[in-house]
């Protein structure tokens, strides 16, 4: 059987640039394959293509397309979702109406925001968060220093 198939495949030199031609399409197909399967797929950690906007070991903020902005460790993303973890936002400590209308260069000081750890409230959610990537305006990694993290780390502490 093993000669039939060798004299077969060692005939004529049209087979043989058929069997080569074959083997590069099979290769090459294997290799795009693997390729989209890395960029798109995977095991749902996807951190070879995350890791080139998002620094895992630093907070980042999430800004989003109606105005909110959270606060947390990405852990992973694909083409439709962001993962955020251990997730914080800002709440206005008084009532931002308040302001004169007729002063429209008015904004709240940065004193008047408190940051809040996702989970306490009323619907009682988990701290993690699936966030459709079409509502995510831009990412921002956070400096160690920013009064966000060291909040944080403030809060973290006191647990």
């Amino acid at each position: 059987m093993f000669k039939k198939i060798m004299d077969w495949c060692l005939g004529s030199q049209e087979k043989r640039k058929t069997i080569l031609w074959a083997v590069v399409i099979l290769v090459s197909g294997l290799l795009i394959l693997t390729v989209f399967n890395g960029l798109f797929g995977g095991n749902g950690k996807n951190f070879g293509r995350l890791s080139a906007w998002a620094d895992l070991a630093k907070y980042q903020a999430v800004f989003l397309a109606n105005g909110q902005v959270y606060f947390g460790q990405v852990t992973d993303a694909n083409p439709q979702t962001l993962i955020l973890e251990n997730i914080y936002y800002l709440r206005s400590a008084g009532d931002l109406q308040t302001a004169d209308v007729k002063n429209s260069s008015a904004t709240p000081a940065a004193d008047n925001f408190s940051l809040v750890k996702l989970g306490g409230e009323l619907h009682g959610p988990e701290d993690k968060m699936s966030i459709n990537l079409s509502q995510v305006l831009f990412t921002e990694n956070l400096k160690a220093d920013s009064k966000v993290v060291e909040a944080i780390r403030a809060y973290e502490m006191k647990k």
